[in-house]
């Protein structure tokens, strides 16, 4: 596990105790988040447009936080209930009951692009997948993750965007795939 994510972990995992941040607070770990992470996120938020920016933070740092929950926690049964806990504060904002400062910060964003809780569960689900399949033995059992694990992404991007449509989600989902 990487020192940084064992930080965040040991901060705001399942068996920490704190309490829910006001919005300006969680807005600011997602920001510090996403500048700290390992990936060119923060670099390619220079070119949104400002308002969009914190929206970014925030579906970057749930699906980064997925992410993380099963690829720097040791895999196999930690991983599958650490991603399991990740799903139910998935339910928790979804109740309008955000705890973790991630879902303070997405509970806005959700509501203001109205962005289906499928999107999120099929991530987590993609994470779990990981967690039991090591090989896909087909094009098309590996089209199915791609389903699950690449286009929730490119959907929720579209979302932000507001340009998610009939006609955009086929060539987002191909793209993302």
């Amino acid at each position: 596990m990487s020192y940084s994510f064992e930080r965040e972990l040991a901060t705001y995992g399942p068996d920490a105790v704190y309490i829910s941040p006001p919005i300006a607070e969680a807005r600011k770990y997602c920001q510090s988040f996403t500048k700290s992470s390992y990936e060119n996120f923060s670099v390619i938020s220079f070119l949104l447009e400002k308002p969009l920016v914190p929206h970014f933070e925030a579906v970057y740092s749930f699906c980064r936080w997925a992410d993380d929950l099963g690829d720097q926690t040791g895999g196999g049964q930690r991983s599958l209930d650490l991603l399991r806990w990740w799903r139910s504060e998935v339910e928790l904002c979804y109740q309008g009951k955000p705890h973790h400062p991630v879902f303070v910060s997405l509970a806005e964003t959700i509501r203001k692009f109205r962005m289906p809780r499928e999107l999120f569960t099929d991530l987590i689900f993609a994470f779990e997948q990981d967690q039991m399949i090591l090989e896909y033995q087909s094009l098309d059992q590996l089209l199915d993750y791609c389903r699950y694990s690449a286009n929730p992404v490119g959907r929720l991007v579209l979302m932000m965007w507001e340009c998610h449509d009939e006609k955009a989600l086929p060539h987002s989902d191909q793209i993302c795939t």
